[in-house]
């Protein structure tokens, strides 16, 4: 069987990233497996990029920069994360790779990769995993408290001029014009993804798996803590606080209102003197602005200093508001870090409240920092939660699960064909 996983990017990325593992997982399970993405990050030869030369390379940019302007300047304001396909740097039918293929999976392929009339030039049996709601809406990657995905989408309360027969409305008919064509079946990494994708209208009368989000196992695992900490110059005697996000000021999803808010609860605590934050992410990264003393750890390259980074941690927070089930949440379980996070999207997929880690409301303004402060003060129930956070990453989140899940349904797929 012959598989060809499309995506924006190898790597970088968490839903890049994704991709790429599931594609491995492929090549470890003996199958022919390749990889087609926009942006190469990885130096594996089994992966290909559209652009062929350095011309390639400099157009793929500017398409990506022109559409993501485009759609920025439609925007309300700028941390909504918009998509309106303008260019497609992938042509399906003059693509050897594309027509080898027996089965495509595709992940996310915004930022110029494929437009909705390009897609539907694919001509094979398509698994498109989500990595976020844009499949299924009108142009953005997700809803918040917006249910027009339902119906039509128009009147878009994201767009700056939004009417019955706006941008939103164009792309959804687009979509449904399009998506018409398509051998589509549709894999939700989290049960609250699938939920979504079940009311869409977009994708009413699909097919929608849930397969969770696997992680490397053998890679995100517990290490010396000890290590870990001299490692990054944090300070052993700390009881630490980890987050990480790109540009997390930039993104109101994220949740960093919400963890400058528990660790302003934190810092007028008793336990304030013992604590320490630590961040990772973003060269970038303001510690200064966080209310307690702080260390960032700039932006981590390697899947080593990531392992690193959540086994300093005593907690990991997650303080995402919407969120499909985030790499960092699972990462830090394999390496048996609690997560504190909030009760909603994907998070309850990962966490499983006072065993390996707390769920809070968000509505609640001090339910996180009050959550962090309960674990941080009973280290014997935190040392459980240690343990129970590996058990339950090991029965749920293994590569080994989830390839096996994605190849039985290629050939599932295939053989109905």
């Amino acid at each position: 069987m012959k598989v060809l996983h499309l995506s924006h990017s190898d790597g970088g990325s968490g839903a890049g990233r994704a991709a790429y593992r599931i594609h491995t997982s492929f090549q470890n399970a003996n199958v022919d497996s390749k990889m087609l993405v926009s942006r190469k990050r990885t130096s594996d030869s089994s992966v290909e990029t559209i652009a062929r030369n350095a011309f390639g390379h400099q157009r793929n940019r500017l398409y990506e920069y022109i559409e993501a302007k485009v759609s920025r300047n439609l925007a309300v304001n700028a941390s909504e994360f918009l998509s309106f396909p303008r260019f497609s740097l992938l042509d399906p039918p003059k693509n050897l790779l594309v027509q080898e293929a027996e089965v495509i999976l595709a992940y996310w392929v915004n930022g110029a990769c494929l437009t909705p009339e390009k897609l539907a030039t694919l001509a094979k049996p398509l698994i498109w995993r989500l990595s976020d709601c844009w499949p299924f809406t009108g142009g953005c990657h997700y809803p918040g408290s917006c249910d027009r995905f339902e119906v039509a989408c128009g009147n878009c309360p994201k767009l700056r001029s939004p009417s019955p027969s706006d941008v939103s409305h164009k792309l959804w008919l687009e979509k449904k014009v399009h998506w018409r064509s398509l051998n589509l079946t549709i894999v939700a990494p989290s049960n609250w993804m699938a939920a979504l994708a079940k009311r869409s209208s977009l994708f009413d009368g699909l097919r929608i798996e849930v397969i969770p989000t696997g992680v490397d196992l053998t890679t995100y695992r517990p290490v010396d803590r000890s290590l870990a900490r001299k490692r990054w110059g944090v300070p052993e005697d700390k009881l630490v606080i980890a987050f990480g996000a790109m540009s997390p000021a930039d993104d109101h999803r994220k949740g960093y209102d919400k963890l400058k808010n528990a660790l302003q609860l934190i810092s007028e605590s008793p336990l304030a003197p013992e604590v320490c934050a630590v961040t990772f992410g973003s060269n970038s990264f303001q510690t200064s602005d966080l209310p307690i003393s702080s260390i960032s750890l700039g932006r981590l390259e390697s899947d080593e200093e990531l392992v690193s980074a959540y086994n300093l941690a005593d907690v990991m927070v997650v303080p995402s508001v919407e969120d499909n089930l985030p790499n960092i949440a699972l990462e830090a379980i394999a390496c048996g870090t609690p997560v504190a996070a909030f009760d909603l999207c994907g998070m309850p997929d990962i966490v499983r409240d006072g065993k390996n880690g707390r769920l809070v409301e968000v509505a609640e303004r001090d339910s996180l920092g009050r959550a962090i402060l309960d674990m941080l003060s009973d280290l014997g129930k935190l040392s459980d939660m240690r343990v129970n956070a590996r058990e339950h990453a090991e029965e749920t989140f293994s590569l080994r699960d989830q390839a096996n899940a994605f190849i039985g349904l290629c050939h599932e797929i295939r053989l109905g064909h």
